[in-house]
C-alpha cells in the first residue's frame, strides 16, 4: 500500500507541477510541493467529474504529469547549488513531516471502516465509483434507495479512494482509507512551511495534528474540512503579511479542496473570501481597484482561480443534471419561515447558542483567549496581525452561518441534528480562532525578540 500511495502522490504532484512550475524561485520547498499536489488533486478530480473511466482519467493525467516530470528534471539541471546552512530548515521540516505522516499511516490503515458516516456515505460512494469504473450518473446516484447516503455530497475523497482501489486491483475495508493520507500530505507540507523554533509553531502542530484525534483516521470528513479551512487562513494570513504570491495561490487551492470535501466547505470559502475582502478594503480602499486589476492581469492567479473553481462548478452541474438535492434545500421558503419563527420565539435561539458554544464545543474558551491577547496587544500599541483579523472574522461569519442552517431545519429533528453533528461542524470555527491565536502569539514573540 505504501508504494501505491507514494506513486499516486507523485502522480498528483507531477500533474500539478506541470501547471505551477512558473511560480517564482522564492517559493520554499514545502510550499512548492504542497501547491503542486493540491493543484494535481483539483485537476485529477475535474478529470473524474468529466465522466470518463478511471483508466482514461489516468491516461490523460499521465500525459500531463509527464510534462510536469520533464519540467521538474529541467529545473534540477539548471538549479544553482544549495549551501549547507540553507538546507537545515528544510531537513528539519521534512523530518517532522515524515514523523507525522508515518504515525498517521499506521493509525489510518490499522483500523477498518466501521463508523456510520465512513461506511454508509463517503466510502460507500467510493465503492460505487470503483464498481462503476467512473464517476457518472449510471452508477445510480439518484436511485431512491440511496437517499440515506446523501448522494449530493462532494466526491473528492471518494474519487481518490476509488482510484486507489483501481490501482490496487481490489476493494477491502482498509485500503480506501489511504485517500485520507493523500489528503493529509499537502496539508502537512503547508503547516511545516511555517517551521520556526517558537512556541507558536508548537501550538500550530498541536492544533493540526493532535486536536482532532480519531476524526483524522475514522473516515469522517469534518476534521479535514476544519484542517483545510485552517491552513487556508494560515496561508492567506501570511500572504497579507509578506505578500508572497505562492501563499495566495496555495490558499486558493486549500479553499477549493475544502469546498470539494464536504458541503460545509462552501460556507468556509464564502466566509474566508468575505473576510479577505473586508480587510483588503480597509487596508487598500484607495488602491483596491488597481490591486484587483493587477491580480486579474496575473496569468498564474487566473490559472489557479480557474483550477480552484472548476471542480466545484462541475459537481454543481452534475448534481443538477442527475437530480440530486440536499434534503434541507428542498423547500427554501419553508426554511426561511422556520428561521424567522425560531428567532422570535424567545427559546430556540438561546438553546442553540448555548449548545453550540458550550455543550458541543468549548469555543467560548478559544474566543476568550483571542480577545484577551488581542486586547493586550492593542494596549501595548502593537498592530494586530492581519491574518488574526481575517481568521477571527471568518470564525464569526462561519458561526452565524452554521447557526442559521440549524435554525432552518425541521422542528422535530433540530435536537437530533445538534446532538449528532454540532461538535463536528463547530470544529471549523474553533480552528479559525486557533489560527487567529497563532498569529497573535507569533506577533507577540516577534516583538519580544526585538
Amino acid at each position: 500500500m505504501f508504494i501505491v500511495l507514494s506513486l499516486f502522490t507523485f502522480y498528483l504532484f507531477a500533474l500539478g507541477y506541470a501547471l505551477t512550475s512558473q511560480v517564482g524561485d522564492r517559493v520554499r520547498l514545502c510550499d512548492r510541493l504542497g501547491l503542486g499536489i493540491a493543484v494535481g488533486m483539483l485537476v485529477n478530480f475535474a478529470l473524474m467529474l468529466s465522466g470518463q473511466t478511471i483508466t482514461r482519467v489516468f491516461v490523460a493525467g499521465a500525459i500531463l504529469a509527464s510534462w510536469g516530470v520533464y519540467k521538474l528534471l529541467k529545473r534540477f539541471r539548471t538549479r544553482a547549488p544549495i549551501g549547507f546552512r540553507s538546507l537545515i530548515v528544510p531537513v528539519l521540516s521534512f523530518a517532522g513531516l515524515a514523523y507525522v505522516l508515518s504515525l498517521y499511516y499506521a493509525e489510518v490503515l490499522s483500523e477498518p471502516l466501521e463508523h456510520w458516516d465512513a461506511r454508509s456515505i463517503w466510502f460507500f460512494h467510493a465503492k460505487m465509483i470503483w464498481t462503476e469504473g467512473a464517476l457518472r450518473q449510471s452508477a445510480g446516484w439518484n436511485h431512491p434507495s440511496l437517499a440515506f447516503s446523501n448522494p449530493d455530497y462532494p466526491k473528492l475523497v471518494p474519487s481518490i479512494a476509488a482510484q486507489l482501489g483501481y490501482l490496487k486491483g481490489y476493494w477491502n475495508e482498509f485500503l480506501p482509507k489511504g485517500s485520507l493520507l493523500v489528503m493529509l500530505v499537502p496539508l502537512s507540507l503547508w503547516v511545516f512551511s511555517f517551521f520556526e523554533k517558537s512556541l507558536s509553531f508548537v501550538l500550530l502542530l498541536c492544533m493540526f495534528f493532535l486536536g482532532f484525534g480519531a476524526w483524522l483516521w475514522n473516515g469522517y470528513m469534518d476534521g479535514y474540512v476544519a484542517l483545510y479551512a485552517g491552513v487556508a487562513l494560515l496561508l492567506f494570513g501570511r500572504y497579507l503579511a509578506e505578500a508572497r504570491d505562492a501563499d495566495l495561490y496555495a490558499g486558493m487551492c486549500a479553499l477549493g479542496l475544502a469546498a470539494n470535501i464536504k458541503n460545509e466547505g462552501l460556507l468556509v470559502g464564502l466566509c474566508v473570501l468575505t473576510a479577505m475582502a473586508l480587510i483588503s478594503f480597509a487596508r487598500y480602499h484607495a488602491d483596491l481597484w488597481r490591486s484587483m486589476r493587477g491580480l486579474l492581469g496575473n496569468g498564474m492567479f487566473v490559472k489557479i482561480l480557474i483550477i480552484s473553481l472548476t471542480p466545484m462548478v462541475m459537481w454543481a452541474l452534475c448534481k443538477r443534471a442527475w437530480g440530486l438535492q440536499n434534503d434541507l434545500a428542498e423547500n427554501p421558503m419553508g426554511g426561511v419561515t422556520r428561521l424567522w419563527n425560531r428567532l422570535i420565539d424567545g427559546a430556540t435561539l438561546q438553546y442553540l447558542l448555548q449548545f453550540l458554544t458550550v455543550r458541543a464545543n468549548a469555543i467560548w474558551v478559544a474566543a476568550g483567549l483571542v480577545a484577551i491577547i488581542a486586547a493586550l496587544s492593542i494596549y501595548r500599541r502593537s498592530r494586530l496581525h492581519p491574518g488574526a483579523i481575517v481568521a477571527a472574522i471568518t470564525a464569526a461569519f462561519y458561526f452565524v452561518g452554521i447557526a442559521a442552517v440549524y435554525l432552518t431545519t425541521p422542528h422535530d429533528i433540530l435536537p437530533y441534528y445538534l446532538l449528532t453533528s454540532a461538535t463536528r461542524t463547530m470544529a471549523t470555527a474553533s480552528m479559525a480562532l486557533f489560527v487567529a491565536l497563532f498569529f497573535l502569539l507569533s506577533r507577540v514573540e516577534a516583538h519580544a525578540a526585538d
